[in-house]
């Protein structure tokens, strides 16, 4: 007689099964060039015959005590972690307003959707090697948009801020958000779609009975909303992490690229991807920690 799975032996299957596609594209594309990489970066090659030498912990050491630009670039990398919050806000307020069915709505979601071509890496780089060919038609047609923003710069928004009370921390998050609200806007468009997924995901029973129990739509959100959601926004926020930090416009993947490619320094540019490895490691590791607690898993 076959023994019959549990159902949450059936749900742990089905997610090695949506998983499987990466493993193994992680196990034969991927796990090559890490070993190597952590071999190359206790190495010296030479730059004619490109014949590695064993130099142990030369490179990292080089990283932080000779090289003058590689700690400067990180610190300015790591900071860029302040832009996380505002993906995350923005693009779970849109996706809260993208769930319900209105006229044009699958119009508006290609649009968000389109964001998330417009940030890829490959495109980035096809705009790059173009840009110089098509400056005068970018300017042109950005031409109005950049007097959207000029408009919203002139705005003297501190006064209105001072006025009613906000505090100049809350004062410069907003301008922050505001002056880089193109880069936010590229940057959702994933995080948008997984929290749509999320949100369609919670039973509608549940809305059905907090509204016959007299609950307010404010209520409502912080009772079942938000909890249902969060190991979302905790997933989301992994992601935006690895995203901005791994994206082709990163100063530091952009001067390891460089180190590597330009002056063919193969050792020391793995040494310097290893360190960035292990800085964002520690910053996933740290978030989750902390979050992991608060996060509500419906059983």
């Amino acid at each position: 007689m076959k023994r019959r799975l549990t159902l949450t032996q059936k749900k742990a299957l089905l997610g090695y099964v949506y998983t499987a596609p990466w493993i193994i594209g992680f196990i034969f594309l991927f796990i090559s060039p890490i070993i190597k990489t952590a071999i190359y970066s206790f190495h010296s090659f030479d730059k004619v015959t490109l014949e590695p030498t064993f130099i142990g912990w030369t490179n990292f050491r080089y990283a932080f005590t000779g090289d003058a630009k590689f700690p400067q670039v990180l610190v300015e990398s790591l900071s860029n972690l302040t832009e996380v919050p505002l993906i995350l806000i923005f693009s779970y307020f849109v996706a809260i307003l993208l769930r319900k069915d209105f006229p044009g709505s699958a119009f508006v979601k290609m649009i968000f959707f389109l964001t998330v071509i417009l940030s890829s890496d490959l495109f980035l780089r096809m705009q790059s090697s173009v840009a110089s060919v098509n400056n005068a038609q970018i300017n042109a047609s950005m031409q109005e948009t950049q007097e959207l923003f000029t408009a919203l710069q002139a705005v003297d928004l501190s006064k209105y801020f001072y006025s009613i009370g906000v505090p100049n921390e809350w004062f410069d998050f907003i301008n922050n958000a505001i002056s880089n609200i193109f880069f936010i806007m590229i940057r959702s468009g994933v995080q948008i779609f997984i929290f749509l997924a999320a949100l369609h995901n919670i039973p509608s029973s549940m809305y059905e009975a907090a509204s016959m129990e007299g609950s307010t739509a404010w209520e409502t959100f912080w009772l079942i909303t938000f909890p249902m959601t969060s190991p979302i926004i905790l997933i989301n926020c992994i992601y935006t992490i690895i995203d901005s930090f791994g994206s082709y416009l990163n100063p530091v993947v952009t001067y390891i690229n460089s180190i590597a490619f330009k002056q063919f320094e193969f050792g020391y540019s793995s040494a310097m991807s290893w360190i960035y490895f292990l800085c964002i490691a520690v910053i996933i590791a740290i978030i989750y920690l902390l979050f992991r607690k608060k996060i509500f898993y419906q059983t």
